[in-house]
């Protein structure tokens, strides 16, 4: 009789995990997509579930922290940092930063996640505010180094277009924190190297796919959709 009861106890247990499993798969299979990915879109590590203009859409418009109010993430802190403080490097004290409210000077390491504090060192944290900004003042940031050829293919092409507000451009080569910026970017964006094209902060990749967006007559409407005006000059 024990042995029976046992039995039947591991047949209800299979039962029910079959069915878990069952449930999972089904739920996973749900959001699929039939189509494949461009290469582009590939190439700047997005899944099949989204397109670059749809994450650049959900970002401008993300409410997802109370009535309006923008979701705050690291990248964020990075782009308020290199537009709010032109003056300011991560690595401006001996290789570190003072920041008021951490009580010391802060060594940056690009690889691990950064305290926003350290993105608005003289401790202000109006954050809601500073993405406001960022998404109406900085739409396009381009992170470029003036020499590399790439950086002024992407630059020369969107100069092409009368864009407003124009494109904050961030030339690393002139800034002593670059390696450390490079490093937050690749973290952040998937993407290690120049230009690096982010459009409400959500890196849309650099020369060769703009250049691909733009031959495809694709470029303007992303660009539109991530809150720039655009008139082609």
């Amino acid at each position: 009789m024990a042995g029976s009861a046992y039995r039947r106890r591991r047949v209800i247990w299979s039962l029910i995990l079959f069915a878990l499993g069952t449930l999972i798969y089904l739920g996973t299979q749900s959001g699929s997509r039939s189509w494949s990915l461009p290469s582009y879109l590939k190439e700047i590590g997005l899944s099949s579930s989204s397109s670059p203009a749809r994450l650049v859409a959900d970002a401008k418009n993300d409410e997802s922290i109370g009535a309006g109010r923008p979701r705050i993430q690291e990248i964020h802190g990075l782009l308020h940092f290199v537009t709010a403080y032109p003056g300011r490097r991560l690595n401006e004290h001996a290789g570190k930063i003072h920041v008021v409210g951490l009580g010391e000077e802060v060594e940056v390491d690009g690889n691990d996640s950064i305290d926003l504090r350290v993105f608005s060192p003289d401790g202000s944290d109006d954050w809601q505010s500073y993405v406001k900004v960022l998404r109406e003042d900085h739409p396009l940031v381009v992170f470029s180094k003036s020499y590399c050829p790439y950086s002024k293919r992407a630059k020369a092409l969107l100069s092409t277009y009368e864009l407003s507000p124009p494109p904050t451009i961030i030339e690393l080569d002139l800034r002593s924190d670059a390696p450390i910026i490079q490093n937050i970017l690749k973290r952040l964006t998937g993407r290690a190297t120049v230009p690096n094209i982010l459009l409400q902060g959500i890196s849309i990749g650099g020369s060769d796919t703009i250049q691909e967006l733009d031959d495809k007559g694709e470029l303007r409407k992303m660009l539109e959709e991530g809150g720039l005006s655009v008139t082609r000059s």
